[in-house]
């Protein structure tokens, strides 16, 4: 165990290394515990069986970046639906690149098999309709393309934001950008974000908000 840490946030700590692992090892109570120095009694009253320890990883992961988009938004003027979007994609995107571990662990595959189906759609279709009521106060102003539907444009926004995450946490910048050795990640992930909204937006939109992130 690490200075100050209790017992659960230890087994969490090695439940969430191992997760992230090119081969994620299995997470049962006991074996947590003998890598986390706990006693292993002290672990299986904390946990039952290894899908609660993941269970309980990912619905931490979850809140915290539910809290961090939130807090994001709420810094943005919610009279201009523009900024709102560009923001919230900005701040999906670094969540991410400040979190790297938390966002590979929800999203590996098990995530739908662990975590509680509930929250899990809560958790999505509160970032859908908010995604998709921003979108529509834009279209209202004429500031959106309008050749482009809204179902087609929640998911273009999705895979956009989605592949500018993926790309940094699986360490592929680098690699997609190889002549870019000396690359500041953030300037990298946000200009793509802010000619991402030119391509959406019409000319005399609002123009795109900058992150010191």
């Amino acid at each position: 165990m690490e200075p100050g840490e209790s017992a659960m946030q230890a087994i969490l700590r090695v439940a969430c290394d191992r997760l992230v692992a090119t081969e994620p090892l299995h997470c049962e109570p006991e074996s947590l515990a003998a890598e986390a120095g706990i006693d292993p009694t002290v672990a299986r009253d904390l946990f039952p069986d290894g899908n609660a320890v993941v269970r309980t990883v990912m619905e931490s992961a979850l809140r915290r970046q539910m809290d961090y988009l939130t807090r994001k938004l709420s810094e943005v003027s919610g009279e201009d639906p523009v900024a709102q979007l560009i923001a919230f994609g900005k701040a999906g995107v670094e969540w991410a690149v400040e979190n790297r571990d938390d966002y590979h662990i929800l999203n590996l595959p098990l995530a739908g098999q662990v975590v509680d189906a509930d929250e899990l759609v809560r958790y999505h279709r509160s970032l859908q309709t908010l995604t998709a009521s921003m979108l529509r106060r834009v279209r209202e102003r004429g500031q959106l393309r309008p050749e482009i539907d809204e179902v087609a444009l929640l998911l273009i926004v999705r895979a956009f934001t989605y592949g500018l995450s993926r790309l940094y946490v699986d360490r592929q910048l680098r690699v997609w950008l190889p002549e870019q050795a000396d690359m500041d990640k953030h300037a990298i992930l946000n200009g793509a974000l802010d000619a991402f909204a030119e391509m959406l937006f019409l000319p005399g939109a609002a123009q795109p908000i900058r992150s010191d992130a």
